[in-house]
C-alpha cells in the first residue's frame, strides 16, 4: 500500500514537473512569435488576424529599440497568450512557406541562367578556336530545357541576350537573361502559355 502511495506520489510530482516544462516553452515559443510580428511590415499587420488592439501595439513597436523593444515584445507575448496565438502562427507560417516558395523558385532561375551563360560562354571559346563566330543559329540544350520547363519562354530572345552577355560580358545582359527567366514563370503560374514576340 505504502509503495503505491509513493508512486502515485512521484508521478504526480513528474506530471507537475513536465507541465511547469511545457509552459516555459510554449512562453518561450509565444515570445518568439511576437518578435516576428514585431518585425512585420504595416501591410502585412494590416492582414493579421488579429484585435485591433493587438495591430496597435505592433505599429507602435516599430520605432522601439533596446530594453523598451524587450518589454514592448514581452507585452504582445502577454496578450497573446490571453487572446490565443493559433491564428495568427497560421498567418506566419503560410506567410513563411510563400516566401521560402518563392526564394526556391529564385534559386532555380539563378541556376538555370548561370547554366546558359556557362554554356554560351564554352560555345563561344570553341568558336573562337575554330575561327567561326557564334550565331543566333546556335544550338543550346540549356535553353531548350528551359523552354521545357515555361513553355511561356522566348528562346530567341533568351539566346540574343546569352550572345550579347557572351561578347560583351556586361551585368546588363546577365540582368536581362534572369528578367527573361522570370518573366516566363510567372506567365506559366497565370496559365500563359504563348511566349511574346521576340523584337530584332
Amino acid at each position: 500500500m505504502a509503495t503505491k502511495k509513493s508512486s502515485s506520489r512521484d508521478t504526480d510530482q513528474q506530471e507537475i514537473y513536465v507541465s511547469r516544462s511545457e509552459k516555459k516553452r510554449q512562453a518561450k515559443n509565444i515570445e518568439e512569435i511576437a518578435k516576428e510580428l514585431v518585425a512585420l511590415s504595416p501591410a502585412h499587420i494590416k492582414k493579421l488576424p488579429a484585435d485591433e488592439l493587438l495591430k496597435t501595439e505592433l505599429h507602435n513597436s516599430r520605432d522601439l529599440k533596446g530594453g523598451a523593444l524587450k518589454r514592448q515584445i514581452k507585452f504582445i507575448a502577454s496578450m497573446l497568450r490571453e487572446n490565443g496565438a493559433d491564428a495568427v502562427l497560421a498567418f506566419l507560417t503560410e506567410r513563411k512557406g510563400s516566401h521560402l516558395k518563392q526564394a526556391g523558385e529564385f534559386h532555380e532561375l539563378e541556376r538555370l541562367r548561370e547554366d546558359i551563360i556557362t554554356e554560351v560562354l564554352q560555345a563561344r571559346e570553341e568558336a573562337q578556336r575554330n575561327q567561326e563566330y557564334l550565331t543566333e543559329s546556335w544550338q543550346s540544350d540549356t535553353i531548350a530545357a528551359a523552354r521545357r520547363r515555361f513553355p511561356a519562354l522566348d528562346p530567341n530572345a533568351l539566346k540574343k541576350s546569352a550572345l550579347r552577355y557572351a561578347a560583351t560580358r556586361k551585368p546588363v545582359h546577365r540582368r536581362e537573361i534572369f528578367r527573361q527567366l522570370h518573366a516566363a514563370m510567372e506567365r506559366q503560374q497565370f496559365g500563359e502559355t504563348t511566349p511574346p514576340t521576340s523584337e530584332s
